[in-house]
């Protein structure tokens, strides 16, 4: 016992106290460089977060200085001292604040203004990110209490994210979308109270002296709002996890029909996409019956997470001339747009839509050379009992020099609507002799 005691011994190689007070007191401070590494890291975020790059948000966590007023106030916890939590707090304030207000004037001003991967991903908060909170404000804690300041720190920095939900909740303010500022700070102040907590846990094993004498009432006190505080913000996270695991599971779930249940000797799969409880799916090959689509549809609520999914099938044959290919292309349409209102949207998607058209044209000719010009926007759907309006579609028309086959127009499809992040209506022209109807620029007798 005595052995593993000595293993997971936290005093043997800690700072003395008056180091480690000097070291909080140190890195919870504001202004001068501190403040300067602040500017700099909400730059980096933003730009990060902006362009959809990991490597550049990583830089941003690596210089944030958010981490040390949150151990200062676990350290404030510890001590009894509330002069210092107090401070640690304001500062903290202050840094989250001036975060927010800089990200929303950058996201504001910047002509990139669609929703990247890495914006999303900081939205949804899960009980998984309360774990990592926890284990980073123990392995942060532990680090600065070292005699010598462990490389734990960076990793920890990483680990934690602090700068990047602040900087989304920034962009939420500048493009109006409160789900975007609600969920981007409820994964700060995750991230930040289990820090806090966990290091005062730290603290509190390497036995820092208390700030003057305290009741022992003081401390049941505290050890009942630390609980009652982490109930409250645990409890969301763990809805949220749940709805990612049963996200998770129905995807699955459609993943093992499509492969194992839509496998036909002349016909095939060529997209699938699930959304608000529709599976669409897009076949080529000969046409299923009706009697074979309402089997598939019984097989697919069959399955215990699609009971309530009902199955959406585009097909059309694989060697089509012209007539069927516009026939598809009409039908397609017909039921993207059936029963909806179209409309441009607002000035803030008209923008969204320039910056996306832009990034289109720049990249498609890399991957599909045959592109010449990319051209459409977002459209928007009225929904009839509450008047409201939402994107639901991306329309792009694409002009080649040269007639694409048809997997590369579906292979076209699916790249655009991973860019988009919305269902794609497609159409392809030969740039030097459109067609009237939309569609002329399909080669469907090129079957690569």
């Amino acid at each position: 016992m005595e052995k593993w005691n000595k293993i997971i011994d936290l005093k043997s190689d800690a700072a003395s106290y008056e180091v480690i007070n000097d070291r909080i007191l140190s890195d919870m401070t504001i202004g001068g460089s501190n403040l300067i590494i602040l500017v700099t890291a909400i730059i980096i975020a933003c730009v990060g977060l902006n362009l959809n790059s990991t490597a550049v948000i990583i830089g941003a966590m690596l210089v944030s200085p958010l981490m040390g007023n949150i151990l200062a106030a676990g350290y404030g916890m510890a001590t009894y001292d509330t002069d210092f939590i107090r401070k640690a707090l304001i500062n903290m304030v202050f840094q989250v604040v001036f975060a927010i207000l800089a990200a929303s004037v950058y996201f504001f001003i910047s002509p990139l203004t669609g929703t990247t991967d890495e914006l999303l991903a900081r939205t949804s908060p899960t009980i998984w990110d309360v774990l990592i909170a926890l284990a980073g404000g123990i392995a942060g804690a532990i680090g600065n209490t070292r005699t010598e300041k462990s490389n734990v720190i960076p990793g920890v920095a990483i680990a934690t994210a602090l700068m990047p939900p602040l900087c989304t909740a920034g962009y939420g303010i500048a493009g109006g979308n409160a789900d975007f500022f609600l969920g981007a700070m409820y994964l700060f102040f995750i991230n930040a109270f289990f820090i806090a907590l966990s290091a005062f846990s730290v603290f509190k094993i390497l036995g820092i002296p208390l700030h003057g004498n305290i009741h022992e009432a003081h401390f049941r006190k505290q050890r009942i709002i630390l609980i009652i505080m982490g109930l409250l913000i645990t409890v969301p996270s763990l809805y949220f996890a749940d709805k990612t695991v049963q996200d998770s599971l129905k995807d699955r779930q459609v993943r093992i029909f499509i492969s194992e249940k839509m496998e036909f000797e002349k016909t095939g799969v060529v997209s699938y996409s699930l959304q608000d409880n529709i599976l669409r799916v897009d076949l080529v090959g000969d046409a299923l019956s009706d009697e074979e689509i309402e089997g598939l549809q019984h097989t697919l609520n069959s399955y215990p997470r699609l009971q309530k999914v009902r199955l959406s099938i585009i097909q059309g044959k694989e060697s089509l001339d012209s007539d069927e290919v516009r026939q598809l292309i009409k039908k397609s349409k017909e039921k993207y747009d059936r029963n909806v209102s179209l409309m441009y949207a607002n000035k803030g998607d008209q923008d969204s839509n320039r910056a996306i058209i832009k990034r289109l044209n720049k990249e498609a000719p890399i991957l599909f050379p045959e592109v010449q010009l990319i051209r459409g926007g977002s459209l928007i759907s009225i929904e009839k009992n509450t008047d409201s309006f939402k994107s639901d579609k991306f329309a792009v028309e694409v002009l080649v020099a040269s007639p694409l086959s048809t997997s590369d127009v579906e292979r076209l499809k699916n790249w655009i609507q991973g860019q988009v992040e919305l269902p794609v209506i497609l159409t392809v022209q030969l740039i030097n002799s459109p067609d009237d109807f939309y569609g002329n620029g399909m080669n469907p007798g090129n079957k690569e």
